[in-house]
């Protein structure tokens, strides 16, 4: 095969790869021809290389087409490759500057908050930043992390964490807490206030991978002398919008 046949090869199959793609339903045979503008005989070749490289399945009884396992395989495998920081950097950013608070990257480190990444647009000296740990009880990352486990891992981190009194709005037992995971589970975004530090008030919800689960957390918070609590939590719903962009570049379909 020359070199010019070699590249018609490649652009067909992949004009039928964007159509089949993007489509929102497996597509019918005549659809494709349709949408491609090749003729029946050039389409069928073109479906059976791509079905034969597995990027295109055929439902034998509906006798549809749609993308094929080797795709799926190729786009998680890109999923996983991308770096959770570098693709929340410029939410992160657009989300502070877009609330006038502080954001906050987070994952789960054994019975800790591990901070990977802050953006700090108002000033506080006992600020957390990369690299810096946090409980998980009294802040509202630890508490997605909690929410969001399953109940016999939640019961034995529930187990083994201090719960020590920061300030005296510090959920100090299991039972305490509870209800502020129920709320997480609920409502999709979890609350502190005043419990790490007094000054405080913050808010998290969680960034899901493309299996479906929760890998990571994005937090924002203020100073009460900046912000009131209901100000903070009217936030809410910018917040949660912004860990759905990380997470959908990460692979989530939810």
């Amino acid at each position: 095969m020359d070199k010019a046949g070699g590249s018609s090869i490649v652009q067909k199959c992949t004009l039928v790869m964007d159509v089949v793609s993007n489509a929102r339903k497996p597509m019918a045979f005549s659809d494709i021809v349709s949408k491609t503008g090749f003729v029946k005989s050039s389409a069928h070749r073109i479906l059976a290389i791509l079905q034969t490289e597995e990027l295109i399945e055929y439902d034998k009884r509906a006798r549809t087409y749609q993308t094929g396992q080797r795709l799926h395989d190729w786009a998680r495998l890109a999923w996983r490759r991308a770096d959770l920081q570098d693709i929340a950097s410029n939410v992160m950013h657009a989300l502070s500057e877009k609330t006038g608070m502080n954001t906050a990257l987070s994952i789960l480190d054994r019975q800790e908050v591990l901070y990977l990444r802050t953006v700090d647009i108002v000033q506080y000296r006992f600020a957390s930043h990369a690299g810096d740990h946090a409980p998980l009880h009294s802040t509202a990352a630890g508490k997605v992390f909690l929410a969001n486990m399953s109940e016999e891992q939640r019961n034995e981190t529930l187990q083994k964490i201090s719960f020590a009194k920061l300030t005296e709005n510090t959920k100090t037992t299991a039972p305490e807490i509870m209800g502020d995971l129920q709320h997480v589970q609920q409502k999709g975004f979890a609350i502190a206030s005043g419990e790490e530090q007094f000054q405080v008030t913050g808010l998290a919800a969680p960034i899901w991978n493309a299996d479906g689960k929760v890998t990571s957390c994005l937090s924002i918070w203020s100073l009460l002398d900046h912000a009131t609590r209901e100000e903070v939590f009217a936030k809410a719903d910018e917040l949660i919008e912004a860990t759905y962009q990380i997470s959908r570049q990460l692979g989530w379909n939810g």
